[in-house]
């Protein structure tokens, strides 16, 4: 790791001399899959030209999108969406069809942001991939990210897999869920609770129909896929997902089970055809050999489980989460999440008033997320998919949080802020809620669905749990798509750093 970490940062410099010397081969890097504005490229020869979808993308070639959005399409199979305001440079890109030590892709982020999803290139030789900014350069050691440089400030966020940060001042890594910062080629890259936010996402980076799209409306949304989604709902857009591949094993009532005292979080759909959500304490909790919970009842509550799907499914010393069906009360549900875990007790809370600084909290399981209506499920995602991250300032109470939710073809970000209750380990707030395709997602805007322990709304609802916070249960709930009858939620547990 440290040998990567040091190759990358010696490459820094490296990379200063090759972005400063002129490509002579304009060799082909990849094709422009999709468009729109005023964007421009600029050859290595100087000479500048309006860009069209399936123009190809050479080496020295310099993309300006001002008002506009590109998408490329490399030929090692890697993909960037380039947001409006940016300038990307494709200093060197070759690839033979195989790593075998001639590749390179070496590009660079002048000023703006981007969302990328690599290819072939640098999985194997990492020092082949390097994305360039004037203060830092970026490797790989996974598979997407999004950066923005912008005010001479870089803010990278590693959206999946691992991504180092070099300049010489240092290496920083990020997992998933986690960013970086840093103002300066001399400044060590530093961890950041700021997140890489792309303003109104680009189209699809995966799937073509999006890529495609030429009539766009005023809102740059294509108008065939508006009008699929006012007539037939979301489930065209994003697909059943894994719906059609659901393994629900029936809960055995004759396996021996162990009971336990415990709090828990509760939301799902298909109560009275509905959503709904409980944040339940002091409960008895049964579960079998391998955790897996079976029953949950308290004075006004019983839940007992029909079948629960055993790959969605997490559990550790603090907390177990799953998804799965069964009955509230006597009612069946159509698909139920639930967070267990035993909240933090408030003399514990007030401990924690006494740090210096904010807790940090990184997403480490998540439940699929599954979009429903009255009908019943609609589409599942995958489950441990959703990114995030929490920080809690004890001394003060204020706490804010970004989560990205992906299901199907769509990604929904989440982010809000707010300010804890005293002595209480349960929070709540209704976020900000976007999705990509130009918000397509939330047509008739995304909104909250849940209910916190006063019966506000709200589309986040979480619980602080273990006897010091290690960690913190999120389940979220919201509305979807062009009339506001659909839904998405599910849930993820965060871990303190």
């Amino acid at each position: 790791m440290q040998n990567v970490l040091k190759l990358l940062a010696h490459s820094y410099l490296i990379a200063i001399f090759i972005f400063s010397s002129p490509i002579v081969v304009a060799q082909s890097a990849g094709t422009i899959l999709f468009k729109s504005g005023n964007a421009i490229i600029t050859r290595a020869d100087q000479s500048t030209q309006a860009i069209q979808q399936h123009d190809a993308v050479l080496n020295g070639d310099t993309i300006d999108t001002k008002d506009g959005r590109v998408q490329i399409g490399f030929i090692d199979g890697g993909k960037v969406s380039l947001q409006p305001e940016t300038i990307y440079k494709i200093n060197q890109y070759t690839f033979s069809g195989q790593e075998d030590g001639s590749e390179y892709a070496l590009t660079e982020l002048v000023k703006g942001g981007l969302r990328t999803i690599s290819g072939l290139i640098g999985h194997k030789n990492r020092e082949r991939y390097q994305l360039a900014t004037p203060v830092a350069t970026i490797g790989i050691r996974g598979t997407e990210f999004t950066v923005i440089f912008i005010a001479n400030k870089l803010i990278m966020t590693t959206n999946q897999g691992s991504v180092d940060v070099c300049n010489s001042g240092g290496c920083r890594n990020a997992i998933a869920g986690q960013s970086v910062t840093t103002s300066s080629n001399t400044e060590q890259p530093k961890p950041t609770n700021e997140t890489a936010k792309i303003s109104a996402a680009p189209p699809s980076l995966n799937k073509p129909i999006f890529i495609q799209a030429e009539n766009l409306g005023e809102n740059g949304i294509s108008q065939a896929v508006k009008d699929s989604v006012t007539q037939a709902g979301l489930s065209n857009i994003v697909g059943s997902g894994n719906l059609n591949n659901q393994v629900d094993t029936p809960i055995d009532t004759s396996e021996p089970t162990t009971e336990s005292q415990s709090d828990i979080l509760i939301n799902g759909t298909g109560l009275s055809n509905a959503n709904f959500n409980y944040l339940l304490t002091g409960g008895t909790l049964a579960s079998n050999a391998n955790n897996n919970l079976s029953t949950y009842q308290s004075e006004a509550f019983d839940l007992q489980l029909i079948s629960a799907n055993l790959y969605d499914f997490y559990s550790d010393e603090f907390v177990t989460m799953g998804r799965a069906k069964g009955k509230v009360n006597n009612q069946n549900v159509d698909s139920l999440n639930y967070i267990a875990g035993n909240a933090t007790q408030p003399a514990n809370l007030l401990q924690l008033a006494n740090l210096n600084s904010a807790l940090q909290y990184n997403v480490i399981a998540s439940t699929a997320p599954v979009l429903s209506n009255a009908s019943g499920t609609l589409s599942i995602g995958a489950q441990n998919t959703v990114t995030g991250n929490l920080s809690i300032n004890f001394a003060t109470l204020a706490y804010r949080y970004g989560l990205n939710i992906p299901i199907g073809n769509l990604t929904y970000s989440l982010n809000g802020a707010d300010t804890l209750t005293t002595g209480s380990a349960n929070f709540s707030n209704n976020a900000t809620i976007t999705s990509n395709l130009n918000n397509i997602g939330c047509l008739a805007g995304c909104n909250g669905l849940l209910s916190d322990a006063d019966g506000n709304n709200a589309s986040v609802v979480g619980r602080l749990i273990g006897p010091n916070a290690e960690r913190a249960g999120i389940q979220y709930g919201f509305t979807a798509g062009n009339s506001n009858l659909e839904s998405v939620s599910g849930s993820v547990v965060m871990q303190q750093q």
